[in-house]
């Protein structure tokens, strides 16, 4: 919990040099003693931070422990786990009173698959330790969200494809390659708690707490869009294919033009792109427009095979492009 003090400043010798001294509490507990130097840190907003000489970042594993039996079902252990996960605990140790089963020792497996840079490090009949293997400050924060940018532009290639050429195969492939966009989404979001922990670490990442939040909708959003896509080729899937017709092609159309919004909206989140930030919000309303056009056409062939499939697909895309709304509106903010 932060601690709030004040400090009067003190004018130093003859010059303008302002002085403030140091908590002693702060000074006593990292050792610090007089000639000793102190780091000082300035932020994009003004603010100081000081670091002692030999500050870690990492100053301690952060553990928790989970009862195995107090969750029965696989899904409700996984929200436990990822909620530890997300916190920014480093050690997760799953305890059972009595001996884990293969079944249950299966599923801790699986659970931990989906959280990027943890592994299983011990295993005993009773406890079962995850443990983040991957240095929090050797990781490249900008890499990981390129990496979930690509992946979701390249979903959104896809699934055209899919539509264009029936290919449920694609469509399978679409929804396992979503898993992975997951994963990354939630590893930037534990990344970034994890530096709002630490504020030498936030700073060292040249990010402010504005940027942490811009940065969380960014991710969170990416991730909606794979969920949507997801959507889409589940549809594919399960519902009868609609045939080649005028509807078929204005829905791919739609798509197609999806995809250059989102494209012109993560870019200009990425590369501070003023222009095509307002370009995009002004877009919105017309790829919305058009699917309601499109949809209103559709809804007059109820006899139509793939009805449904198409307006399936038609809500999939309105959200996307809503979706693209806060990713421009956070380029804004980050390039102005």
């Amino acid at each position: 919990m932060l601690k709030k003090q004040t400090r009067k400043l003190v004018k130093w010798g003859s010059s303008n040099t302002l002085i403030i001294s140091l908590p002693r509490e702060w000074a006593k507990r990292n050792k610090l003693s007089s000639d000793q130097e102190v780091s000082i840190m300035e932020h994009s907003d003004g603010s100081l931070l000081i670091l002692p000489p030999a500050v870690e970042l990492e100053q301690s594993v952060l553990t928790a422990t989970v009862d195995s039996q107090k969750y029965p079902t696989k899904e409700f252990l996984d929200q436990i786990i990822q909620t530890k996960y997300l916190s920014g605990h480093d050690l997760i140790n799953i305890t059972s009173k009595q001996a884990f089963t293969q079944k249950r020792y299966q599923e801790i497996t699986q659970i931990t698959q989906n959280l990027l840079g943890f592994e299983i490090t011990s295993k005993t009949p009773n406890q079962i330790s995850l443990q983040d293997v991957m240095s929090i400050q050797q990781t490249n924060l900008t890499l990981l969200i390129r990496i979930i940018t690509r992946t979701t532009l390249e979903l959104l290639e896809n699934i055209i494809q899919a539509l264009q050429e029936n290919d449920t195969a694609l469509a399978e492939a679409i929804i396992q390659s979503r898993d992975n966009i997951y994963k990354y989404h939630m590893r930037i979001l534990r990344q970034l708690r994890k530096a709002l922990q630490y504020p030498a670490l936030l700073t060292q990442m040249e990010l402010t707490a504005q940027d942490t939040l811009d940065y969380t909708t960014y991710v969170t959003t990416t991730n909606d869009i794979a969920e949507n896509i997801e959507t889409m080729s589940r549809a594919i899937l399960k519902q009868p294919h609609p045939p080649k017709n005028k509807h078929h092609q204005a829905t791919i159309e739609i798509i197609k033009q999806t995809l250059q919004l989102i494209q012109q909206a993560t870019g200009a989140f990425l590369f501070h792109k003023v222009q095509d930030a307002i370009d995009t919000l002004n877009a919105i309303y017309q790829i919305k427009e058009l699917k309601r056009e499109t949809e209103i056409q559709i809804d007059k062939e109820t006899n139509m095979p793939g009805v449904i499939t198409l307006q399936i697909i038609l809500d999939a895309i309105d959200k996307i492009a809503e979706a693209a709304r806060p990713i421009a509106q956070a380029a804004l903010r980050q390039s102005l």
